[in-house]
């Protein structure tokens, strides 16, 4: 526990933001690849102001932290710790962040804050991300990579924390390959004559990323070394969900985020549009609304906010935390009823289809077509099982990419096309 300080008990007219390891990060893949000049303490601090993002925000807020928290947090246990949480705000105002378009052919160099503030004798601190950040953190709705808190909060190596976002990203894939040790290094920002001999860039940041990775994360790897006679010329990082419970997989703080935070805030963090989330407090009540996305979390607190979403206005309409029978449940790693399988088999399908049309192998019409056409089946199939084996029905937000969203939409259009058909 890090000391008490007198100065924490002034009393302050707001509440600071809480920090839970299970708020998500919802970040752009550019933004992932970028060249961050990030120290790990600085990076862990950049993400817990980027956990506190909401999916319906338009402009960055003004986020307020006890420094307390940052510090146990970010494991700084000096006496002096607001001093030492200080110099490292500093610090993180002079560093930029590269960021290379391809698609604008352009390069941007922005600073990570467009503010910071340090409230003497209250213990706090006033964060808020520079404007030029928006397109890679705010209103994402494709190319982007999200994650708990918890799986980058407690590495202790930056290079683990960059290669887990790195691989993160291609997990629907399940493989990424770096065509060499070069870029491979590039991609990870090791600095120019570090790590010259592969051993040693293997035994110092793979192999300990690696380790940590699958200690402390959602995703592990294995390793697969492409040589030209000794010589290592390329690496491909094969990339698994990692199902083994960790310590940090069970903490309970969500339990009191969920009884303490804005009902409104609360559910715009489990992406629950803000009318729909009018809705159902003025309909159901603040209580109740609170009771049924505890038992939700508690039955799905390892999944993606975004997987559980409409999951959660199901359960407060169907009040499951009195009525838990309501469906049966779902057995995450049966393929037929999986979401995550589902969405993986969505993703690969994009891939192929981005690549037929790359390689000129079909029209991008025919290609689209028969993309379009595979993932209507694909989730047909899912929804069809789904109703047999009476599992709660897919919801639009179960769906990560936006080609499935689109087909999801297009199936339910038909569906309620038939059921008016029907009534007449």
């Amino acid at each position: 526990m890090l000391p008490a300080d007198n100065h924490e008990q002034i009393e302050f007219s707001f509440e600071p933001d809480p920090i839970s390891d299970h708020f998500i990060v919802t970040e752009s893949n550019v933004l992932i690849e970028a060249k961050t000049n990030l120290t790990l303490h600085e990076e862990r601090l950049i993400y817990i102001l980027a956990s506190r993002i909401h999916p319906e925000d338009t402009q960055f807020k003004t986020h307020f932290f006890k420094v307390s928290d940052i510090a146990e947090r970010l494991d700084i246990k000096d006496k002096n710790f607001y001093k030492r949480v200080r110099d490292l705000i500093r610090q993180l105002q002079d560093k930029k962040v590269v960021i290379e378009e391809k698609a604008t052919r352009s390069v941007l160099e922005a600073h990570w804050l467009a503010s910071a503030r340090y409230f003497q004798g209250k213990g706090l601190i006033e964060l808020e991300f520079a404007e030029q950040l928006k397109p890679y953190l705010l209103q994402l709705k494709a190319n982007f990579t999200h994650f708990k808190l918890w799986n980058i909060l407690y590495l202790r190596s930056s290079h683990s924390l960059k290669l887990y976002k790195l691989l993160k990203q291609y997990l629907p894939l399940g493989k990424r390959k770096f065509n060499s040790i070069q870029e491979f290094k590039d991609f990870m920002e090791v600095e120019e004559g570090q790590y010259d001999r592969y051993s040693h860039l293997k035994n110092r940041v793979i192999l300990t990323a690696q380790k940590e990775l699958a200690n402390k994360t959602d995703i592990r790897f294995e390793l697969e070394e492409k040589k030209v006679g000794t010589r290592v010329v390329s690496i491909t990082f094969h990339i698994f969900k990692n199902h083994k419970m960790t310590e940090r997989e069970v903490l309970n703080d969500g339990d009191s985020v969920i009884l303490t935070e804005p009902i409104m805030d609360l559910l715009a963090r489990f992406e629950v549009k803000k009318k729909t989330a009018l809705e159902l407090v003025s309909q159901y009540g603040e209580e109740h609304v609170r009771e049924n996305i505890k038992y939700v979390y508690e039955k799905k607190q390892n999944q993606e906010v975004s997987s559980i979403a409409g999951y959660i206005v199901k359960a407060i309409e169907g009040n499951y935390a009195d009525s838990k029978q309501q469906y049966s449940n779902e057995e995450e790693e049966n393929p037929k009823v999986s979401t995550t399988h589902l969405n993986t088999r969505i993703s690969q399908l994009v891939f192929y289809a981005e690549q037929i049309i790359k390689e000129k192998v079909q029209s991008e019409k025919v290609a689209l077509d028969e993309l379009y056409r595979d993932i209507w089946n694909a989730i047909d199939q899912n929804m069809s099982n789904r109703e047999e084996m009476r599992c709660r029905p897919l919801v639009l937000e179960d769906l990560y990419h936006h080609h499935g969203k689109t087909v999801f939409l297009q199936i339910e259009n038909q569906q309620l096309k038939r059921l008016a058909q029907q009534s007449q």
